[in-house]
């Protein structure tokens, strides 16, 4: 089972776009991190037991159905492997940076099976957008979430 990732990280890259990914989002064995178009706006980034799974998941889809075949198309042709450095740094690089308007300042959040790099000013017009509605949001079917 792939381990669960979660919390809300504050960073900034540095001069060659080089960011120090937390420490509590990787284990030791990680070499290399798979970087895709998430949604939203944000960057999903997937380690490789997650990304096998991802990738299962994208062969599974119907390639003959428009949708999933546009899904199939975007998500794959957005997909860089980057290696995470020695002091567990990925390189994200200025045309990834410009593709996706991210700025310096950076929110990393964990999204359980992978974790996203978010745009600080991004992410924080997305939690003015949809924090309110927590309450609603996703609620699980059994039981409370206390």
């Amino acid at each position: 089972m792939v381990k669960a990732l979660f919390g809300k990280f504050n960073r900034s890259l540095d001069e060659k776009g080089r960011l120090l990914i937390p420490s509590k989002l990787l284990s030791s064995e990680d070499k290399v991190l798979y970087v895709l178009k998430g949604f939203d706006g944000c960057l999903s980034v997937y380690r490789e037991e997650a990304f096998e799974k991802f990738l299962a998941e994208l062969q599974a889809m119907d390639f003959r159905n428009e949708e999933q075949r546009a899904y199939i198309r975007l998500a794959a042709s957005s997909v860089n492997e980057m290696k995470i450095d020695s002091h567990g740094r990925i390189l994200l690089g200025r045309q990834t940076l410009e593709e996706y308007a991210i700025g310096q300042d950076v929110t990393i959040i964990g999204a359980l099976d992978h974790f996203e790099i978010w745009d600080s000013t991004a992410f924080a017009s997305y939690l003015i957008r949809h924090g309110t509605a927590f309450d609603r949001l996703g609620v699980p079917s059994k039981g409370n979430r206390s």
